[in-house]
């Protein structure tokens, strides 16, 4: 059967669950097209329970088997930690309570009584690691639908860390990563694609256009008479000369402790800490709702490229880079799907249907 292919917004990728729930596809296992480990087991039911078989630990010890000249387009054992971070599986019970006291705080500010109007901003790591991403859920059972009703200062300085992901693999790099990659036939797809650390970065960059997009954002300047190239300086500096002028109180979320420490003793300015998660908090076994799952899965194809979703009796090769990505794919949190079975047909006929029945309402 010739092979079919289909690329999926990660709304869409719910879809894709969904016709492998029907197909009684349930439980599959997810391999990486790189190392070629099988990283973990997934089941699907009314949630999604995962079974992790690759630690950390396991990455490092692949990776330290990787030649240097061609280790840097394979994760390392702390980007494959990121992948749970990045996802949210800390979120809720290291992290969502320091958000939650701002957000009371923005709702309990009375004007008329002379409280500052409140904002929030994030260094660059939190983007780098999605924090926004996960804090929309938060957001979303607050104020409903964006634009949510709080607001976010978002530095130039931040935009310019973030946009570095300019490294693209050319027809050599492909070539040579042919030779070490388990599965060299995946990597044509990498071709003129972001590189590991430059998609790392676009993610973050992605994450902080969906701020400005959802909050009512105000864009700020870093400060641009710092002579240095100390961006974090600029980043702060430029913050705190807007809360000064528009006399705001601005709560300052960063993981970096040098960025908070800078931060702290100026006026209106609450830096807050999210302390980084050690690598034995992440648990063997994990439970979450679909739309994690779809997250989930959306991190680890950008982190790896490319992954192999293994039934018994067949195997679902998934993209997070491929000829042809746009723009508009990165926006979209897009993956690529290639089968030789009915699961991308069905696919397009529920995506048909989806588009039939919104043109009706319209």
């Amino acid at each position: 059967m010739k092979e079919n292919n289909a690329t999926l917004s990660i709304q869409q990728s719910m879809l894709l669950l969904n016709e492998l729930y029907l197909d009684a596809k349930t439980r599959f296992v997810i391999k990486d097209c790189l190392y070629g480990l099988e990283l973990m087991e997934v089941e699907l039911s009314e949630k999604v329970d995962i079974n992790i078989w690759v630690k950390p630990k396991d990455i490092e010890d692949a990776y330290n088997k990787i030649i240097p000249k061609y280790a840097y387009e394979f994760p390392n054992k702390f980007d494959y930690f990121d992948i749970f971070l990045r996802s949210g599986f800390f979120f809720n019970n290291y992290y969502q309570k320091f958000f939650e006291n701002s957000i009371n705080a923005n709702e309990d500010t009375n004007l008329l009584e002379g409280d500052l109007p409140i904002a929030l901003a994030f260094d660059t790591n939190l983007y780098y690691n999605l924090f926004f991403d996960q804090l929309t859920e938060l957001l979303r059972k607050r104020y409903g639908s964006p634009p949510y009703l709080i607001n976010f200062l978002c530095s130039t300085g931040v935009k310019k860390e973030l946009t570095g992901y300019e490294w693209k693999y050319k027809s050599n790099d492909i070539e040579d990563f042919k030779e070490i990659c388990k599965d060299p036939d995946v990597i044509d797809n990498f071709l003129n694609q972001n590189k590991l650390r430059s998609r790392l970065w676009h993610l973050g960059h992605v994450d902080y256009l969906d701020s400005i997009d959802s909050t009512q954002s105000k864009i700020v300047d870093m400060d641009k008479t710092i002579e240095t190239d100390d961006m974090d300086s600029k980043i702060l500096e430029g913050l705190v000369e807007y809360i000064n002028q528009q006399n705001i109180k601005l709560y300052l979320y960063s993981q970096d402790s040098d960025f908070i420490s800078r931060a702290k003793g100026n006026r209106n300015v609450i830096p807050i800490y999210l302390d980084k998660i050690p690598f034995h908090k992440l648990n063997s076994r994990l439970s979450c709702e679909w739309e994690q799952f779809a997250k989930l899965l959306y991190v680890i194809l950008i982190t790896f490229g490319a992954i192999r979703l293994e039934f018994e009796d067949s195997a679902l090769s998934t993209f997070g880079i491929w000829k042809g990505k746009k723009y508009h794919h990165w926006l979209d949190k897009s993956i690529k799907i290639v089968s030789k079975d009915n699961i991308i047909t069905n696919i397009q006929k529920d995506l048909q249907i989806l588009e039939n029945i919104k043109f009706k309402e319209v």
